[in-house]
């Protein structure tokens, strides 16, 4: 092609795009890593008292989160009104939210055995996921927003994992470059949903390694509609449809908050089926996976840190920044998919490789 041809070529839509300001970015890095040792020094009784008095400050004077809060916590506990028990419950979302980012804060600080010894696993073990993980397929913790799950991610790491993170930006870009340093300070890989994030994500999972969705809420308005809990929303459908894709395992895995640390509860590997009727198999899919987050949620409610409305009366117009479909969606990782090698994990008596 002529350089006058590139010149006229109309350029393809695409994700929007932000040019890295270096200062900005590298001042975002050193006030989280201040604010990491600063509070890390802090006997953690009174760092713990102080990130509970600003989540319940919060709660009183944060109008619109309170109120989206209450609404979830409603449509979960199957109340009409509002009365004591969601208030309360809502409220302690609020403090238990104030004590996960304090544990975010303090995690560039924290040792392996640290993290290992404050992590227990109480329902499952840890053999769900050393056999996934010895297929060679590749493995899908599904999660929500519910205990600290920041924490989880570390301590999944601690053991040895090679983990690739979905995280979405839901705030400034400043806030987001802090927080994502001090979620990846332990070696973890953070990736945004965007088409190269994706990319990362079938590359780790071929290589037989492991990503991490929280899918509890659909961020960009563009996901499939299912029920949950009762009522209908939409949920993204990137862990299913990966899942399908590539032959991962998909394993619910879901924290809680205890006096002392934080339990985890593990779920059997799940196997997403996939037929040549790509739309079917994630709808099945998700139908196999919401009942898991509905679990996971209800089980923890008073620590489900959700603060946008998972049911909006008025659903909100689908986020431009992605391609109308999600970067999840069908034709971008038909055409991802496309372009990576595949993973043999064993031959067909016909001499073709499965997975």
């Amino acid at each position: 092609m002529s350089s006058a041809e590139k010149r006229e070529k109309k350029p393809a839509p695409g994700f929007r795009k932000e040019d890295r300001h270096e200062f900005r970015y590298q001042l975002s890095i050193a006030l989280a890593g201040a604010f990491s040792w600063f509070f890390f020094l802090i006997p953690p009784p009174f760092r713990n008292g102080f990130a509970e008095m600003c989540g319940s400050l919060f709660f009183r004077v944060s109008h619109g989160y309170r109120e989206s809060v209450l609404r979830n916590v409603m449509q979960v506990l199957g109340k009409d009104e509002e009365d004591g028990e969601a208030r309360a419950v809502a409220k302690s979302i609020f403090r238990n939210s104030a004590l996960n980012f304090m544990d975010l804060l303090i995690l560039p600080r924290r040792s392996s055995r640290s993290l290992l010894r404050t992590t227990y696993v109480v329902q499952g073990n840890w053999s769900l996921v050393d056999d996934a993980i010895k297929s060679g397929r590749g493995l899908i913790f599904l999660t929500g927003h519910v205990g600290c799950f920041d924490f989880i991610g570390q301590s999944l790491a601690a053991r040895g994992l090679k983990l690739t993170i979905v995280t979405g930006r839901t705030t400034s870009r400043f806030i987001f470059d802090g927080v994502t340093w001090l979620r990846g300070a332990r070696g973890a890989n953070l990736v945004e949903p965007t088409p190269s994030g994706v990319r990362n994500v079938i590359r780790a999972l071929r290589r037989g390694e492991c990503a991490v969705f929280l899918a509890d809420r659909d961020f960009f308005q563009n996901g499939y509609e299912v029920e949950f809990f009762g009522r209908m929303t939409t949920l993204p459908p990137g862990v299913v449809r990966i899942a399908r894709d590539t032959g991962a395992f998909v394993l619910p895995m879901f924290t809680r908050r205890v006096r002392g640390g934080h339990e985890i509860r593990l779920y059997p590997p799940l196997e997403i089926g996939k037929t040549s009727d790509t739309q079917a198999d994630v709808h099945r899919g998700l139908e196999i996976v919401v009942p898991y987050l509905e679990q996971g949620i209800s089980s923890s409610i008073e620590q489900w840190a959700m603060f946008q409305d998972v049911w909006p009366e008025k659903p909100p117009a689908t986020v431009k920044i992605f391609p109308t479909g999600s970067p999840l969606e069908s034709e971008l990782l038909e055409k991802v998919a496309a372009h990576l090698p595949e993973i043999k994990t064993g031959d067909g008596a016909d001499g073709t490789s499965t997975r």
